[in-house]
């Protein structure tokens, strides 16, 4: 095992595309929904500058959350989740993320 430094400073962000069989006990967030949610929350906040640009986002399997409608993100470090409709709700992510990613986190 050997250590490595992170070449993000400010955290990860993790967006759900955990995709469950119709018949399944619980919902899923959907493969299609979570990554495009991923690839949008990527380009904006790099675009965007700022504290969320340093960040890593990335999809995930399972959160845990498994919301009936949206996708489920985290933001690391940190113990928040998320449940955003990914059409509705993107720039209020985009501000949460910015938001949570200027904060000190004992860095």
């Amino acid at each position: 095992m050997r250590d490595s430094p992170t070449p993000w400073r400010h955290g990860v962000v993790l967006v759900c595309d955990n995709q469950r069989p119709q018949d399944a006990s619980k919902p899923g967030c959907g493969r299609a929904q979570g990554r495009a949610l991923r690839s949008w929350l990527k380009q904006a906040a790099r675009q965007g500058g700022g504290p969320g640009a340093a960040c890593r986002v990335l999809n995930s399997s399972c959160l845990g959350v498994c919301p009936e409608h949206g996708v489920a993100v985290a933001l690391e470090p940190g113990d928040q989740i998320v449940v955003v409709d990914p059409a509705t709700d993107r720039q209020a992510l985009l501000d949460r993320v910015q938001a949570h990613m200027s904060k000190p986190h004992g860095r």
